[in-house]
């Protein structure tokens, strides 16, 4: 089913293409690329497996291919991920985790090295702290689910009731104004899908599940209810 607001199924199957194209080019240079030159591989390799994990699940593709691009992309960006880097990414990769938890142990050891990572760079002030990658962190590692305080104020106003998360949902794009991919909608290539992985994580560690979900403006809800193979 597909699954996309803004662009049509050529546009993504164009896109998919490409991008699965350049990841493939890649890939075949990873083992010949000198050490020290390494980010210059696992960073694109990271970028363009993201981009695939929204673009598959925008087109409507089965969740396993959405699942099969999210570990491969995860393993790149635990080894690419250094200081400085957008909490955007760090809250959708683990957002995502969560998500697919019923298969964690197939991507548990990534996360587990992602968050060490990010607890040092916090620790040395080298990167954001946003207590909401902490709840996410420890539901993966320790079954654990917290109260937390983010910088993303839609996320702060979701409570245990999906009244809540329909009101924070309407907040959701605008809150990310500073992040890379907003407003791509706009572009004739640069747009692979607006989906608020992290607002369907917090649903799913907190038990809330609606049907009215489906009709909201970018909650993956499939994602939630896991009900495609």
């Amino acid at each position: 089913m597909f699954r996309d607001k803004y662009k049509n199924s050529k546009y993504f199957r164009e896109n998919i293409e490409f991008n699965i194209e350049s990841f493939d080019e890649l890939k075949d240079l990873e083992l010949s690329v000198p050490k020290e030159r390494i980010l210059d591989i696992t960073s694109p390799l990271s970028m363009y497996s993201r981009e695939l994990i929204s673009m598959c699940f925008s087109i409507g593709n089965p969740l396993n291919e959405v699942f099969k691009w999210f570990k491969i992309s995860l393993r790149y960006y635990q080894l690419s991920y250094g200081a400085f880097e957008s909490i955007y990414d760090l809250i959708d990769y683990l957002s995502l985790g969560v998500l697919f938890e019923d298969r964690k142990e197939e991507f548990i050891e990534d996360v587990e090295k992602i968050f060490s990572k990010y607890q040092s760079f916090v620790d040395a002030g080298e990167q954001y702290e946003d207590g909401y990658i902490d709840t996410l962190a420890l539901y993966l590692l320790e079954g654990k689910v917290e109260n937390f305080r983010s910088h993303l104020e839609y996320l702060n106003m979701i409570g245990d009731d999906a009244e809540s998360v329909i009101e924070s949902q309407k907040f959701w794009y605008y809150a990310h104004s500073e992040a890379s991919w907003y407003d791509t909608h706009k572009t004739e290539d640069a747009y692979y899908g607006y989906w608020s992985f992290d607002t369907a994580a917090l649903c799913k560690m907190r038990g809330i599940y609606d049907e009215r979900f489906k009709d909201l403006d970018f909650f993956p809800y499939d994602l939630l209810v896991q009900e495609e193979n």
